[in-house]
């Protein structure tokens, strides 16, 4: 387990700007899901986080890969997840992405465009391909309309399109792919948006006459980051869904799949950045840290939500740059070992040369000094894959996968 003793010796080491992802955290969550949601197969999204070894920590823990690019598939396989858990899902694939993925996953067409490209591909290679399709659901998880959307085709489309896909000679649809939000906390919502999946699944197994191998519900389960959500009740959901999958395996004979968005790792890290300077400007004390936006981007998105909406709760999500105000929390780690018991409101900005290079404004933290210690939470998911690092050519953080036997850098 991580402490501010083990984060001030990382510091010693790399002696710049860092984010660290602990290995134990991420095995918790692993353990959660495969314990509570027996009867689903559960997938990382790859997006949230690429670093390898949280990959190779997937594989060995027999997690497959929800990858969003051919990039992401590539990634996988590197990893060792094996072909039929890795699942390609994104609009607007190349030719060129498919090709280099079709032998390498299952990939899921998300346009009709797409499947008559997918089957131009199976006609040239003289083979048969599997894949999946993904459906915008005809369905709102608040109630009220449904909403367009750049993913999938409309689910009131599929019957007026079903000699077409009838008609593509090298291609079978085999799964659907259904993913309608993140972030969800109340069980109930998701829930009974599985259950609409489920009839969805019958739909397109019956009448459109798929032979569906597999169902992949996407993401949504939540995590609580601040006072502003509550937490989602993983036994809850879990019992219900196990139950709900029960009565339609036998119907459905299929797989059960889950996308588990940020769950996996966003807890597990850590974003830590030292202290270069001090300054106070007309009654405002800053520090200056070594990388603000350009290290740990979504602050300075919050910050600048909130400059715009003169308010900091009751805030629309922005997936995933945003999802609440106090989704992290920001402290401050003394570089020496020593008790400092004085607080003060400060500003912390970074080096960048824009004034919207800002992490935090007027928050109350331990008195600093210069190379002390930035630590800012949550920083697992959505962080250092998110970060414009080249943003004005400045040395850019490094992340640290940490065990409870060593650590590994990758710079």
């Amino acid at each position: 387990m991580l402490d501010n003793n083990n984060l001030r010796q990382l510091m010693s080491e790399v002696n710049k700007s860092f984010y660290v992802y602990d290995e134990e955290e991420i095995l918790k969550s692993i353990n959660i899901l495969k314990d509570k949601f027996k009867e689903f197969e559960i997938l990382y999204s790859v997006k949230t986080n690429p670093n390898k070894h949280i990959l190779d920590l997937m594989s060995k823990n027999n997690i497959g890969s929800d990858a969003a690019s051919a990039k992401e598939v590539q990634i996988s396989n590197t990893a060792n997840i094996n072909k039929n858990n890795i699942i390609y899902s994104a609009p607007g694939k190349r030719r060129k992405d498919i090709e280099e993925s079709i032998d390498k996953c299952i990939i899921t067409a998300d346009s009709y465009n797409e499947l008559s490209l997918l089957n131009e591909i199976g006609k040239e290679r003289n083979t048969n391909l599997e894949v999946g399709l993904r459906i915008n659901a005809n369905y709102n998880m608040f109630g009220g309309e449904s909403i367009s959307s750049k993913y999938g085709v409309d689910e009131e489309t599929l019957i007026e399109n079903k000699n077409f896909i009838d008609n593509l000679s090298n291609i079978e649809v085999v799964g659907i792919h259904v993913h309608l939000q993140s972030q969800i906390l109340d069980y109930e919502i998701i829930y009974n948006y599985y259950e609409y999946v489920l009839k969805l699944a019958l739909f397109c197994k019956e009448k459109m006459k798929f032979n569906l191998k597999f169902i992949n519900f996407g993401g949504g389960l939540g995590i609580s980051y601040g006072n502003s959500y509550g937490n989602l009740d993983i036994d809850k959901l879990s019992k219900m869904s196990n139950e709900l999958i029960k009565k339609y395996k036998q119907k459905l004979n299929a797989r059960f799949i889950i996308e588990s968005g940020r769950f996996l790792v966003c807890k597990s890290g850590a974003y830590v950045t030292p202290i270069i300077d001090i300054k106070e400007s007309r009654g405002r004390k800053y520090l200056i840290v070594q990388n603000g936006y350009n290290g740990f981007f979504k602050p300075t998105i919050s910050e600048l939500i909130v400059s715009y909406t003169n308010k900091k709760d009751n805030l629309k999500m922005m997936e995933p740059l945003f999802t609440s105000y106090d989704s992290y929390t920001i402290s401050l780690i003394k570089r020496e070992d020593k008790e400092e018991n004085n607080k003060e409101i400060v500003t912390i900005g970074g080096n960048l040369c824009t004034a919207v290079d800002i992490l935090a404004r007027d928050i109350l933290l331990t008195k600093a000094e210069i190379n002390d210690l930035i630590f800012i939470n949550n920083a697992g998911s959505y962080a250092y894959s998110l970060t414009p690092l080249s943003f004005s050519s400045q040395e850019k953080p490094v992340e640290i996968y940490y065990t409870s036997k060593d650590y590994h850098v990758i710079d």
